[in-house]
């Protein structure tokens, strides 16, 4: 009998069911969701080989995107291979807490005719009509966005942890003293703006106290001056709420004239500390000793800088020199990059994972025919024990089939976004490059960047696909 390349996963079952559950936090139990499902499954006499379980623990909806949720993800593959027909949810906030998402998600279980069932009482059936499912997740984002605002407005009333003050009590009876060890200092801190007349007075106060405050950083002393949690209140959108069980260091009115005088000079304040305290894309070395340079902070107005650690005080380079110099040098060296190349390289290691999983099918095939073999030929002769290891045994290679054809369904599309991203870089790859992190670019085209006493030198992670030749070394 002919050994078939492999079994179409797709008839493996008349469909799939998946049960897809989340929490956002380690805190909050998924087991409610999970027993509800497992209810709705017996009582609709879903064969339990169909039913795939997915689950997100400790994910927020609020903080990651669907993209950054794995489960969430692997429910997407699925449904892209047209293998569910049925998705089991508790309520529609769990798979998305974001309109444009939650409606993203509603488009794509339509296109694959895939019918959403939700466990909790209080949802409404699933529509089949967008418009009333766009409403629905219009509810989900603005639940969480209160969740959201209500843990904000938690730690606004009772932080965790504050400088300059001291936590005591549990619960209702907590209250918050300042800290005898700093508060003198502290509040002199906070009362000093009123003498702020320009940027430049206000740089020097940043300066002294980032000294005497336990060497803090800038943006926190600016934190503390805009935080009225050290006058006894909390800001809402009505006002300022007393905080009854904090003690004030300063008063509500110093700390609002203190706002009056930070919006002024917002700007300037915020230019200035991000030059004095910005650090490089990528860490440089020393060209002579090999090591990494030191980084240190500057005065207000000024650029911090790297300096040896070996002392090559020759070697001094400020950062904001040294970031313009790799941000203008990375469209060169990418210009340099054949994409040809590049794209032969890729597409053959796909071909050769795709091989790969192929021939891997084949084999799992082969033990699942031996299997199949077996039972049917001597079925009457076999023991209940033996019949039961022997279907065990089948639905473990079924569930190994199903996964490598979910990882050919990757590969592929894989091989498809290749050619997408080869198409968009050969239009305008230098313009599209702009919008993404220039810190991630750096890493991904530089392995490492010394200074000299005149001049940067690249290691480049690419060499091997310049058009100009074999470089791992560029100097600029």
């Amino acid at each position: 009998m002919e050994i078939p390349q492999y079994i179409d996963s797709k008839k493996l079952y008349d469909e799939f069911v998946i049960v897809y559950s989340r929490v956002s936090s380690a805190q909050q139990d998924i087991q409610k969701q999970i027993l509800l499902a497992e209810a709705y499954v017996n009582n609709h006499n879903y064969k339990k080989e169909s039913v795939i379980w997915l689950k997100d623990n400790d994910v927020s909806a609020n903080k990651l995107s669907m993209d950054e949720r794995p489960a969430l993800q692997e429910l997407r593959i699925l449904l892209k291979q047209g293998l569910i027909k049925t998705i089991i949810v508790y309520s529609r906030d769990r798979l998305a807490r974001n309109f444009y998402e939650y409606v993203s998600l509603v488009k794509e279980f339509y296109q694959y005719d895939a019918n959403v069932i939700f466990t909790s009482t209080k949802q409404p059936p699933f529509s089949k009509k967008l418009s009333i499912e766009a409403l629905y997740g219009i509810f989900a984002q603005t639940e969480g966005q209160s969740i959201s605002g209500r843990r904000s407005d938690t730690n606004k009333q009772y932080p965790s942890n504050i400088f300059g003050y001291k936590k005591l009590g549990r619960k209702k009876d907590t209250k918050y003293v300042p800290d005898d060890n700093i508060q003198k200092e502290l509040k002199t801190f906070l009362l000093s703006v009123k003498k702020v007349d320009n940027a430049e007075s206000l740089f020097a106060i940043l300066l002294t106290y980032k000294k005497i405050l336990k060497n803090k950083k800038y943006d926190d002393l600016l934190r503390y001056l805009q935080n009225p949690f050290y006058s006894g209140h909390m800001e809402t959108l009505y006002g300022y709420e007393q905080l009854r069980h904090v003690e004030p260091i300063i008063s509500l009115d110093d700390f609002q004239n203190n706002q009056l005088k930070l919006k002024k000079l917002k700007n300037e304040i915020f230019d200035a500390i991000t030059l004095a305290s910005s650090h490089g894309i990528i860490i440089p070395h020393c060209s002579i000793c090999k090591k990494e340079m030191t980084f240190r902070t500057s005065e207000l107005g000024k650029s911090s800088y790297y300096v040896c650690k070996k002392k090559h005080q020759e070697f001094m380079i400020p950062v904001n020199v040294y970031n313009d110099l790799i941000s203008n040098h990375l469209n060169e060296v990418v210009g340099s990059i054949s994409i040809e190349k590049l794209k032969g390289d890729l597409l053959a290691y796909l071909r050769h994972l795709q091989t790969e999983q192929q021939q891997n099918l084949i084999v799992i095939n082969r033990k699942l025919h031996k299997i199949h073999k077996e039972m049917t030929e001597n079925y009457s002769a076999q023991s209940n024990a033996k019949l039961d290891k022997l279907v065990q045994s089948s639905r473990r290679i079924k569930e190994n089939i199903k996964e490598i054809h979910i990882i050919i369904i990757k590969i592929e599309e894989a091989r498809k976004g290749i050619n997408d991203h080869i198409r968009m870089i050969k239009v305008n790859m230098i313009v599209e490059m702009q919008g993404f992190d220039l810190y991630y670019l750096c890493h991904l085209f530089f392995s490492k960047i010394e200074v000299s006493n005149n001049s940067l030198i690249y290691h480049v992670t690419f060499g091997r696909y310049f058009e100009k030749g074999d470089l791992d070394e560029l100097r600029a």
